[in-house]
């Protein structure tokens, strides 16, 4: 009989303890990974807990633990701003095996970056923006895009070579030969730069 009695204390504390967690009698963490994360405002709701994921994480846990058999559905119930995350395995029976399975992947947001190009009557010319890629605009183009910038990242779009027998500067740049231009990227496509060649 005293064992019997020990037990149920031991139980009823258990859950007690389960319960001051936030479980109504859950023994579960509701868990899962993320991946390329890397801006804020993502939250995830589960029923009617929600949970901020911070910018950077590679993994969330809510709050409320959870029973075995018990129903989840993970949802995205805000997108970061700049970036668009999806949902996988994020619904189901609730089980030692299941309840770490649900992944939220991320992706940047990414615009178009240029602007407007003059006097380019020669050929040669090639833009390198850091470790994006280079363009090469053909003799007598009048615009350069680089198609893919990633919302918020810093961009430095430099001269890697000029076109035969012109020099070619950006308006507004710091440098003492305009050879390049740096700033950050907004939340939308950028064509308002400007490179202006003349002859040497």
């Amino acid at each position: 009989m005293k064992n019997v009695y020990l037990r149920s204390m031991l139980a009823a504390a258990c859950a007690a303890t389960l319960a001051a967690c936030g479980g109504s009698g859950g023994n579960m963490y509701l868990s899962g990974s993320v991946i390329g994360l890397a801006k804020t405002g993502l939250i995830l709701q589960n029923g009617s807990e929600d949970l901020a994921v911070t910018a950077g994480a590679s993994s969330f846990v809510f709050v409320n633990l959870i029973k075995s058999e018990d129903r989840y559905d993970i949802k995205i119930k805000q997108q970061p701003k700049g970036a668009t995350c999806t949902m996988t395995n994020g619904s189901g029976k609730a089980n030692s095996y299941s309840v770490s399975t649900a992944y939220v992947s991320c992706i940047t947001d990414t615009y178009a970056l240029g602007g407007s190009v003059t006097g380019l009557n020669a050929s040669g010319l090639t833009l390198v923006n850091g470790l994006s890629g280079s363009i090469s605009p053909l003799q007598g183009a009048t615009t350069f895009t680089f198609p893919a910038v990633a919302d918020g990242s810093t961009y430095n779009i430099s001269i890697s070579s000029q076109p035969a027998g012109l020099t070619c500067k950006f308006q507004g740049s710091t440098s003492p030969d305009g050879h390049d231009i740096v700033g950050v990227m907004g939340s939308g496509p950028v064509s308002s730069l400007a490179l202006n060649c003349a002859p040497k």
